[in-house]
């Protein structure tokens, strides 16, 4: 595997609290000299994703994106207390092999803090389906915590420090992934 991470964002709006605060661990990663890849919803053309054809060439090349990577990490709005329909598009064109054994994170921002709970167990139901390896704590944000500004991202102290975790340990997880799973 590369050191590569994929990130797939599950938001309608390419400027949404959950992609930017992606973007911000994307950064941080680019930084590290981490190679980094972005998919979104608007990547795709929209029957490929309502019907789930991977055989189209944006679907082939974000499988391949996907299939050589060490990590991935999933965006996503909360809505009715899930992750989004746009990110479950995403992800059923992946097979169920191809996320066995990477390092994956899951972002998400909601107005109600109670949510995250059933996001959680949403993501840990995709996680064992997906066999993946190594799953490092999540980055959930509430919509006050976090604003997007002309100047970027804007956090408080604690979506600040969540953000700085993920991207630590998504470095870690890329560099020195049998490190981090023996730990």
């Amino acid at each position: 595997m590369s050191k590569q991470v994929v990130f797939i964002s599950g938001s309608p709006q390419t400027s949404s609290r959950s992609t930017r605060v992606a973007t911000t661990i994307a950064e941080r990663l680019d930084a590290a000299d981490v190679r980094v890849r972005r998919f979104g919803l608007s990547d795709f053309e929209s029957s490929e994703l309502v019907y789930a054809r991977a055989d189209g060439r944006v679907a082939q090349h974000y499988l391949g994106v996907i299939e050589s990577a060490s990590a991935v990490v999933f965006s996503t709005p909360v809505y009715k207390a899930t992750f989004s329909g746009g990110l479950k598009l995403l992800v059923d064109l992946i097979p169920p092999e191809a996320l066995r054994g990477k390092t994956v994170l899951a972002i998400a921002s909601a107005r109600i803090g109670r949510h995250f709970q059933s996001v959680q167990r949403a993501f840990d139901d995709l996680y064992r389906f997906f066999d993946v390896g190594f799953v490092i704590p999540p980055v959930f944000v509430l919509d006050e915590q976090v604003q997007v500004g002309e100047t970027g991202l804007i956090c408080d102290a604690s979506a600040q420090a969540a953000i700085e975790r993920a991207a630590t340990a998504l470095a870690s997880a890329v560099f020195a992934p049998h490190e981090i799973l023996a730990g």
